[in-house]
Formats: structure tokens, C-alpha cells, sequence
């Protein structure tokens, strides 16, 4: 679903919430897709020092994400879930 104002990603680890990540809003007046796609990173380091890059993609189509994690800890990446939430209007 294009998120039409924007919303966020919830990034968790388990029960745990880490961190709030913004969905920008995609470029509607545009003509063609890859026209629409808006983009945003960010990045954080946990208190146990993994590293977490975030970007997303916002279009007239929908939302995309992408999570990678640089750790140490073999089992951490399959405890990180997202949860997507498109503002209301």
C-alpha cells in the first residue's frame, strides 16, 4: 500500500523495540514508476555494538525495505522482525 503522508518502520529484536525508522512519501505526480521512488537510510549500533543499516523505498506502488545487521551473534538476524505503519491522512 503507497504510503500516501508518509510512516515509519518499527524495528524490533524479539519483544524489544530498537529503533523508529521514517517512510518518506513517493513522489505522486510522477509519470512513471522508478520517477515516484523515494528513498531514506538509516543506520544505528545496539548497546551490544551490532550494526543495523536500514533504507527504504516509498512509491506510488508501495513500500520496500531492506534490514542488514553486522554481528557477531550467528542467531541475531532471525530475531529481527519490521513492522510497517502508514500515517493516517
Amino acid at each position: 500500500m503507497p504510503p500516501i503522508s508518509g510512516g515509519y518502520l518499527l524495528i524490533y529484536r524479539g519483544a524489544e523495540e530498537l529503533t523508529v525508522v521514517s517512510v518518506p512519501s513517493p513522489n505522486f505526480v510522477a509519470d512513471r514508476y522508478r520517477d515516484s521512488v523515494s528513498e531514506n537510510y538509516d543506520s544505528f549500533e545496539d548497546d551490544e555494538g551490532n550494526e543495523f543499516s536500514i533504507t527504504v523505498w516509498s512509491s506510488n506502488v508501495g513500500v520496500d525495505w531492506t534490514v542488514e545487521v553486522t554481528t557477531e551473534n550467528d542467531m541475531l538476524e532471525e530475531q529481527i522482525r519490521v513492522e510497517y505503519h502508514a500515517n493516517e491522512f
